[in-house]
């Protein structure tokens, strides 16, 4: 792939996130009046997938994006983050990002 072909698929993917990110803040502004949680998911799963491609137009393959993450998680384990103090969020989610490798 030449350089300016992956620029601008780059500059795409940038806009795509955004525009989701913006279309996820929409739809939660609505969220307790929402009967079905299929928008949600919906955007959340897009934004997941298109930072993972983001990443490898970047050059970072997804096993060194998912250590990443994991070592981040390790991070606000260690220094007490409130949501993994609360609810196990970081530690669950390792877990599972390790258990799928």
């Amino acid at each position: 792939m030449n350089i300016s072909n992956n620029l601008k698929a780059i500059e795409e993917i940038k806009s795509d996130i955004l525009s989701e990110v913006a279309n996820l803040y929409r739809t939660l502004a609505d969220y307790d009046e929402l009967a079905d949680y299929g928008p949600v998911e919906s955007s959340i799963s897009t934004i997941v997938a298109m930072d993972y491609i983001l990443a490898r137009h970047l050059g970072i393959t997804f096993g060194t994006l998912d250590a990443r993450v994991c070592e981040l998680l390790s991070i606000a384990e260690e220094n007490g983050h409130s949501l993994e103090n609360e609810y196990n969020d970081m530690s669950e989610l390792k877990k599972y990002i390790r258990q799928r490798a």
